[in-house]
């Protein structure tokens, strides 16, 4: 896009001040400048010794920029070791009162109103301090070609050193929209400084980057913006002042990357108008949230579930004409639009009551329902288990277990599937008592899964035998079952008991060294990586350090294994070389 730098003015609107101090209240915010003076002491002790001497103590001289009532209070140290002034309407006899130093939040003296305090001598280096802060936009037309121009302002309520009040308007970014195409204006730069770290800098003119990301996000109004402005644009069916029109569900809007959806997919309009306006915000909401769109390129969206090549939003929507006008009626949002959808492309089409029943029941699970099993009566069996449990007292909260939705059904399937239960049979899908019946099939699974377990131990050691070995008085064999590395674990004191699953499934090999005089008493347990041949971790009790023995024992194991794990004609290990030592005692 062509250089507009000098086509977009750096001065806030007419009015725009005025209308971000309305919307937003917090720029309202007050300041307490607070600085340090000599005072007359007139403490109670000098007020009642006739001899006491004339003195002076230090004090805090406070000025309220929202009553300009500025007067002396007694000066204290705040926890952080921050020098203060004692807040008069929090002192009490005996136990002092709050000390409110530089930085701190809290009421005027005199006025009660809210402010913020701050030393007069940091204030008086720049000759303000920001207050409170808050973005705006604004919307304009822009030169001959028309151009939509929106605009983002960065207002402060600045407080100055003479406790005076002043909101200033500071312009921060700029998007200049064409038909086709759109330019960022950049009134900022991030800087760095050893004392305050990374900042942000505002420049005194625009910079207009080739490439850029929109960084302004959503906003829940823009300044100036009317129908009237938006058909007068190279936009005029673009709808911005429909998009940015309150109430619907979803108060924030996303402006640039809904005009960038629009230069890129006109008929966006026929969906906000005609369409689903909540599920178009829902899902601009999403993807605009994803850690992906800070790196968009130009602001374009892409929302791959609207079929974008159809006309009519019903069609776009995936929807027919009657569908769509109840989904209207109901005020559907992305949860029930893609339930119903992805029901339909399953083979499902869900009528309106059925829609209605997910509202009632109110898990956001309930797309995992989709594929599983048949949607409509998976929530009306819900909705039937719910009453029958009974409605939980509001002062007690359920027990986690004791939660009737989605996922405690899907759970129930899962466990049934993996026990070879037949889910065509009604009495196992939907089960008179969910609850109950989910109990059952988990104490069936772990019995399922020990057997299983115990099972694929069999093979593990049958596969690992060929690496049983013994040199020296020592002995290596693989584990042979869960009960035997349980046990290993409680008399080592260490957690190889937890690597059941991973040496029964291959994905580890856990081998025991034992004395060959004892071979039923723990000594070391050896981790040992197959594909590579390396020893991933041999501990004794308590995790302790190998001895030199097991060091050796290692060594040898380890090079026969690389050999090849030759044995003799009687079975016997044979060692190589290296080791000199010929033959070993078969295990």
């Amino acid at each position: 896009m062509k250089d507009v730098r000098k086509l977009v003015p750096r001065t806030p609107p007419e009015g725009l001040l005025e209308w971000a101090a309305e919307r937003h209240k917090e720029l309202d915010q007050d300041g307490l400048l607070i600085e340090t003076e000599w005072a007359q002491d007139w403490s109670l002790e000098v007020m009642l010794d006739e001899w006491a001497e004339n003195r002076k103590v230090r004090a805090i001289r406070a000025t309220c920029s929202a009553c300009k009532e500025s007067g002396l209070l007694w000066r204290g140290r705040d926890g952080r070791g921050e020098w203060g002034f004692i807040h008069p309407g929090t002192w009490t006899e005996g136990e002092g009162g709050e000390v409110c130093a530089d930085g701190d939040k809290t009421t005027c003296p005199w006025c009660g109103e809210s402010v913020i305090v701050r030393r007069k001598a940091d204030v008086r280096k720049k000759g303000w301090f920001v207050a409170a802060e808050r973005h705006v936009m604004s919307a304009s037309v822009l030169g001959k070609d028309r151009l939509l121009t929106l605009t983002g302002w960065t207002v402060q309520r600045r407080i100055t050193a003479a406790a005076g009040r002043q909101l200033v308007a500071i312009p921060a970014e700029a998007y200049v929209f064409s038909a086709e195409d759109c330019a960022q204006l950049m009134g900022w730069v991030n800087s760095y400084s050893g004392t305050t770290g990374y900042s942000i800098q505002y420049t005194r003119s625009w910079r207009q980057p080739k490439d850029w990301v929109e960084r302004w996000g959503s906003e829940r109004g823009v300044f100036g913006l009317t129908p009237e402005l938006v058909a007068d644009s190279c936009l005029p069916h673009c709808k911005l002042d429909r998009y940015m029109a309150e109430p619907r569900r979803h108060a924030a809007r996303y402006p640039v990357a809904w005009l960038r959806l629009c230069q890129k997919h006109p008929n966006a309009e026929s969906l906000l108008v005609h369409g689903l306006p909540d599920v178009l915000d829902e899902l601009i909401a999403e993807q605009t949230a994803e850690p992906d769109w800070k790196k968009n390129k130009r602001g374009e969206l892409e929302l791959p579930e609207i079929r974008w090549s159809e006309t009519r939003p019903a069609q776009m929507l995936g929807l027919t004409r009657d569908e769509l006008a109840m989904a209207r009626s109901r005020c559907w949002g992305t949860l029930f639009w893609r339930l119903f959808t992805q029901a339909k492309d399953a083979g499902e089409t869900l009528t309106d009551a059925d829609i209605a029943h997910a509202f009632y029941l109110g898990d956001e699970n309930v797309l995992d329902l989709v594929g599983r099993g048949p949607v409509g009566k998976s929530l009306r069996y819900l909705l039937r288990q719910i009453e029958r449990a009974g409605v939980e007292p509001e002062d007690e909260d359920p027990q986690p277990e004791g939660v009737i939705d989605v996922s405690i059904l899907l759970d129930y399937w899962r466990m049934a599937e993996l026990t070879g239960r037949d889910l065509a049979d009604p009495d196992v899908r939907w089960p008179e008592d969910l609850l109950e019946a989910h109990d059952r099939m988990s104490d069936a699974v772990t019995q399922f899964e020990a057997r299983e377990l115990a099972s694929k131990f069999r093979i593990r050691r049958k596969q690992l035998a060929r690496y049983a070995f013994q040199w020296r008085g020592l002995l290596i064999r693989p584990a042979a079952s869960q009960r035997e590395l349980v046990a290993e674990g409680d008399a080592l004191h260490h957690c190889v008991g937890t690597y059941a699953k991973d040496h029964a499934n291959g994905k580890t090999a856990i081998f025991f060294i034992r004395r060959a005089k004892a071979p039923r008493k723990s000594f070391y347990t050896l981790e040992l990586n197959e594909g590579k041949l390396v020893v991933r971790q041999n501990r004794g009790r308590r995790n302790c350090a190998r001895t030199k023995e097991v060091e050796e024992l290692e060594a040898v194991w380890l090079a026969w294994l690389k050999a090849g794990a030759p044995r003799d004609a009687k079975g016997r290990p044979v060692v190589p070389e290296q080791s000199k030592q010929k033959e070993v005692t078969a295990a």
